[in-house]
């Protein structure tokens, strides 16, 4: 569908009388103004007339290639075209700007007409969002210093843009037409991440409860799926600290932790306890194999986060890599010197120690036998040799038990018995060696 503005033929005397400051001519094309409004031909052609404050924004129609909503469409005759060529010229030779020209001819129509009931007349196009579009701000702080209020949307979508916050926040107090409205417009903006932190601040008293928005906003966004960095990093620099906790108990911290988001947890993690748990029992380190990055665990074990501390399902964060097959992330805490056993893996090293504890302690009773057997001739050898082994296969027991990889696991009563004779068996060995290695020396 087209779009039409039609400027009208009263458009050039108004613009003489402006400029000229002649009021009989200001008021002629006032009066004689075509009534504002949109119609539609039978071709679907839309056209419009606008109350004359827009036309001043443009000063003059936009060519074809300019971008804008409407066609612009002048209904001047010759000589209404000759006579505005000039005055363009002229206007342009005068080294005023574009807003500066605008702001004078605003001021001199406001003695003849009510701009703002111009403005609120029409909603296409938006007024403010116009001035907004063009990047009129110094037109904009005009209209605001001349008693002109906005809309909550006028607001809000002002304030998306860095040049017009400081007209509204030098204003606050005047230009915002509905308080209530424009807050619940920021706080929807606020959680979707978006920078209206400090608009809040001007319209709210309670900082409280601006703050606990904040907080809000940071976990609803770091929970998103498609959610980006520089989006949290912007709710960081409002003053978010991650303090609340979603129904898991995750605070923002872990979501970040989980997703990779490096910059943001070295942000966040100031503010919060390393060894800070989820309802779970999940650490920061868990969250950090969720993420699969090495440099998010290697930023936690800086941090100083225990890198082994299980769940409440007694998962530790190695086991949680093994388990999603979290390779990066099992490779990073390997180098680290954190490695655990599968399930079967920690069996066999249990029964590795106590199969050796069991050679051990049977070494005992094979030399006893050999020592009283009337067949062995060289008893002391074999007690020695029988110590010697004995001896050997404990210590390696003891070093594969007092090893990182071996589990911590209770043991059944059998294999802590078994522990038990190994130590005395071992014992009586090296006394019963001591005592034939004495005998050898007095005889």
């Amino acid at each position: 569908m087209e779009h039409v503005l039609l400027w009208p033929s009263q458009y050039p005397l108004l613009l003489r009388g402006l400029i000229e400051q002649n009021g009989a001519f200001i008021l002629d094309a006032l009066e004689s103004w075509p009534s504002c409004s949109t119609s539609k031909d039978e071709q679907g052609v839309e056209t419009t007339i606008l109350p004359p404050v827009f036309y001043l924004q443009w000063l003059k129609p936009l060519e074809p290639f300019e971008s804008c909503y409407f066609q612009h469409i002048d209904e001047y005759d010759e000589q209404q075209q000759a006579y505005t060529q000039q005055l363009f010229d002229h206007i342009e030779q005068s080294g005023m700007t574009r807003q500066a020209i605008s702001i004078m001819l605003l001021e001199r129509l406001a003695q003849y007409s009510d701009l703002a009931l111009q403005i609120g007349s029409t909603t296409l196009p938006n007024f403010f969002e116009l001035l907004v579009s063009l990047k009129y701000e110094q037109v904009f702080e005009w209209c605001l210093a001349a008693n002109m209020s906005l809309t909550a949307q006028e607001v809000i979508t002002a304030w998306e843009h860095e040049a017009f916050r400081a007209a509204i926040e030098q204003h606050i107090e005047t230009c915002i037409r509905d308080r209530a409205q424009t807050a619940t417009l920021a706080t929807d903006k606020l959680l979707q991440g978006e920078e209206y932190y400090s608009l809040l601040e001007l319209l709210f008293d309670d900082k409280a409860e601006i703050s606990l928005l904040l907080e809000q906003a940071l976990l609803a966004q770091v929970m998103l799926d498609d959610v980006k960095q520089p989006k949290l990093m912007g709710l960081l620099a409002q003053g978010a600290q991650g303090s609340v906790r979603d129904e898991q108990g995750r605070s923002a911290l872990m979501w970040a932790v989980e997703k990779g988001f490096v910059n943001v947890v070295e942000k966040l993690i100031a503010y919060h306890d390393i060894n800070d748990c989820d309802e779970q029992g999940q650490t920061l380190m868990h969250f950090a194999v969720m993420s699969n990055l090495a440099s998010m665990i290697d930023l936690m074990i800086a941090s100083g986060v225990n890198a082994t501390q299980t769940d409440i399902h007694g998962q530790s964060p190695y086991r949680l890599a093994m388990k999603t097959s979290a390779l990066v992330a099992k490779k990073t805490l390997e180098q680290h010197g954190i490695k655990e056993l599968s399930e079967k893996g920690k069996l066999l090293k249990i029964k590795q120690v106590h199969i050796l504890y069991a050679l051990a302690s049977l070494l005992l009773p094979i030399q006893l036998a050999l020592f009283f057997s009337e067949q062995v001739e060289d008893k002391s050898l074999f007690v020695w040799g029988g110590t010697a082994v004995g001896l050997l296969l404990f210590i390696f027991a003891r070093n594969v038990r007092r090893g990182q990889l071996y589990p911590n696991l209770p043991h059944p009563w059998s294999l802590k018995g078994l522990t038990a004779i190994s130590w005395l068996s071992v014992s009586v060995q090296v006394l019963f060696a001591l005592l034939i290695l004495s005998a050898f020396f007095r005889g």
